[in-house]
This record gives C-alpha cells, structure tokens and sequence, in this order.
C-alpha cells in the first residue's frame, strides 16, 4: 500500500516508488488522502478549509478510517507500468526542473522564480498591517506565503526563494541566514524586481 495525495510532492514520491518496484510483482494498492477525504465524507467535513493537502495533513483517526474503509482494487497494470515509468524518468531528470500538480498530471517547468511575486505580495500586506515599517522574523513571512498558497510547497522551498530575492536586492535583511528564525527580513524597494 502507498499512501498518496493531490500535490506534486506526493505524486512524485508514488511515481518513484513505484519505479523503484519495477521489476517486483506484488499487487499495489494506492491510498490517496484527499480522493478517500472526499468519497467518505459528506458535508460539514467536505468544507473547503478542511481539504487535506497533504497526507500530512490529515489526522490519524482519519488515516485509520480512511484505511478501513478502503475498498480499492491493485493499481491496473496499465496504470502502473504509466506511472512506474514516468519515476524512472523523474530518477533520470536533470533536478533542475520544478513540477507542479495540475489537472491530475505533473507539470515540468523551470521557471523557479513563479512564487516570487506572492513572497512580495505577502510582504507588502504584512508591513502594510504594521505603523511602522519593521523587519519580521522570516518564519512569519514564509508562515505567510505558504498560508495564501494554492499548491502545498515546502517550507525550505519558500525559504530558499527568499533567499534569492535577498541577493537580488528585493529584500534586505538582519541576523544570520542559518535559519529561519535566526534572520529577519524587510522590502527593500521592491520596484527593482522584474519577473521573467
């Protein structure tokens, strides 16, 4: 059984899963947290703030009856050579690429600058909400960002961009960039960026 759920993180994770299991032949069941989410709950459960969009997300007593209540078949082998190869690819690709989970597909692209523009958004509403314009604890930004997000991206993700973003000048910083509640952070003069 492989647990999954509707974001790339987890999709890409099944695909090399299974295409790490290749040559074995065992059947495979594939549970996905937001498909059973939505087969066994009705409404108020179905309400839009409680969509998982993670398996991490979800309780454990929602696990477990998701698990019990699972009444899937093995992954036809159609499907499951499709998505066996698909990881093999995935374990060959350059790492350069960024994917997104889109209309039950993964989607390749190297634009990894694509969040940008909410990381600016965010900040802007956060110093608008402030008197005065004070640096913030990066973890509140990025607490920020990933709570307006539409796609489950990490953490580190989130981070990293607004690391970039401190050396192209978007934002300046105080403290030390070992972690993210060990620097804060504050626009610059955020006419200066320039999205491609």
């Amino acid at each position: 059984m492989i647990w999954t759920c509707q974001n790339a993180h987890e999709q890409i994770g099944l695909r090399l899963v299974l295409g790490m299991l290749e040559q074995k032949t065992n059947a495979i069941y594939v549970l996905d947290t937001f498909q059973l989410f939505h087969e066994l709950y009705t409404l108020p459960q179905l309400a839009e703030d409680h969509y998982p969009r993670s398996t991490g997300e979800v309780s454990t007593e929602d696990l477990l009856y998701f698990y019990e209540h699972f009444q899937g078949r093995p992954l036809k082998e159609a499907l499951r050579h499709s998505l066996c190869k698909e990881g093999l690819n995935l374990l060959m690709d350059d790492y350069n690429c960024i994917h997104t989970w889109k209309y039950h597909e993964l989607w390749g692209n190297n634009n990894e600058d694509r969040e940008d523009d909410l990381i600016i958004a965010c900040a802007k509403r956060l110093q608008e909400e402030q008197e005065e314009t004070h640096y913030q604890v990066a973890a509140r930004l990025i607490g920020e960002v990933l709570g307006h997000m539409e796609e489950l991206r990490e953490v580190e993700w989130i981070d990293y961009r607004l690391r970039q973003l401190i050396q192209q000048g978007i934002f300046t910083y105080e403290g030390e960039l070992k972690g993210i509640l060990h620097y804060k952070v504050k626009l610059a003069d955020a006419t200066n960026y320039n999205p491609s």
